[in-house]
């Protein structure tokens, strides 16, 4: 290919493609860095476009083949960011080696196609510095002006290829747990109290027994710190076992690869635990604010038969909320199916959900 070829086939644009979700709160709230950047390459800004449809198709090895429609796109460089978290496992790999199977992939890179999807979650839970990183560096290598080795630069970074497609991917156990905290991050787990009605409305109405019932006060009294923090941890337990299996949360290995399985499992325990010590949070300083101005210092020292403190009054919220909790895992049997995954995750993640339990349902039938 002579230098006037190469020269045409330059792309002069970048266009940035996100999903509805969290890849696109932080696309448009970096728009000027990212008009920055592609001023820096001599590249054309053309903003981004925000999409709620499935633009990417799996293959049968469960990559990532990118959808861009028609060819008027030629001359740009475009940069899909997902939520989907992405493995990758080379073809030539030992399959009894017991070594970490799966590399966390950051970026899949098409040069042909001027084309590229970064994995949102791999970037962390704060992933708005390493995005803009990473899409500078993508669309520095795509035009030429940097080479790939920009990115195996960086501690921990391999590039490999697969047949057109370049993988910047990460190794170590560290970046696993990045990839898990950004998984958790993309399902916004603090959206659990204003999602979840029949769960929060169930686990206030249990704790409020324990404000208006001394026996709980007795109780509460009686408990030492350290028992009560085991009551608390039981409570979190069965209620995010109650949730996540009432709600269908854990994936199968039957439907979806080993490897995505088990990672996508410890995101929802991740997630769902999360979520219910949120809601503990919550709760407890809900239930002390009541017992303060309910229960009159005298009335409760005259029950109990001594003096009372602070300490009295978050003990016996400290009970009332660890009761709560766990009614409040039973009262989600009231939130519908849809509300439970809205709440617990991403939009991405819902829409993946859906199609795998379609596929089983599927295969269930075509087996009877």
């Amino acid at each position: 290919m002579n230098s006037q070829e190469i020269d045409d086939r330059r792309a002069g644009a970048l266009r940035i493609v996100a999903e509805h979700g969290l890849p696109a709160t932080l696309i448009e709230g970096g728009e000027d860095r990212f008009a920055r950047i592609a001023e820096d390459l001599s590249l054309e800004y053309r903003g981004h476009t925000v999409t709620r449809d499935t633009t990417l198709q799996m293959t049968p090895r469960g990559d990532l083949e990118t959808v861009w429609g028609t060819d008027d796109a030629a001359d740009e460089v475009i940069v899909f960011v997902t939520e989907m978290p992405r493995l990758y496992k080379p073809r030539d790999s030992d399959e009894n080696d017991r070594s970490p199977r799966n590399l966390v992939v950051l970026a899949e890179l098409d040069r042909e196609r001027h084309a590229a999807v970064v994995s949102l979650p791999a970037l962390g839970p704060v992933p708005r510095r390493a995005l803009r990183t990473l899409i500078a560096t993508i669309a520095g290598t795509m035009t030429g002006e940097d080479s790939i080795r920009g990115f195996e630069q960086q501690r921990g970074i391999l590039v490999t290829s697969d047949g057109d497609t370049e993988y910047v991917c990460a190794e170590g156990y560290s970046r696993r747990l990045k990839l898990m905290a950004g998984m958790v991050r993309g399902n916004r787990p603090w959206r659990l109290i204003p999602t979840l009605t029949g769960m929060t409305a169930a686990a206030a109405a249990a704790a409020s027994f324990g404000i208006f019932f001394s026996t709980i006060w007795s109780m509460a009294n009686a408990l030492s710190a350290w028992r009560l923090a085991a009551i608390t941890l039981l409570s979190l337990v069965l209620a995010s076992v109650w949730l996540i299996t009432n709600n269908r949360l854990w994936e199968r290995a039957t439907v979806t690869a080993r490897p995505r399985a088990r990672l996508y499992n410890m995101a929802t325990v991740c997630t769902v635990v999360f979520s219910a010590v949120v809601l503990y949070a919550g709760l407890f300083a809900a239930t002390l604010a009541a017992a303060l101005i309910v229960i009159d210092e005298s009335f409760l020292a005259s029950q109990l038969g001594h003096a009372v403190g602070l300490r009295n009054y978050v003990y016996l919220s400290w009970l009332a909320t660890s009761m709560g909790i766990f009614a409040g895992a039973l009262g989600s049997s009231a939130d519908s199916y849809d509300d439970v995954l809205r709440a617990t995750y991403g939009y991405r993640e819902r829409l993946r959900r859906r199609a795998s339990e379609a596929a089983a349902d599927r295969s269930e039938s075509e087996m009877h």
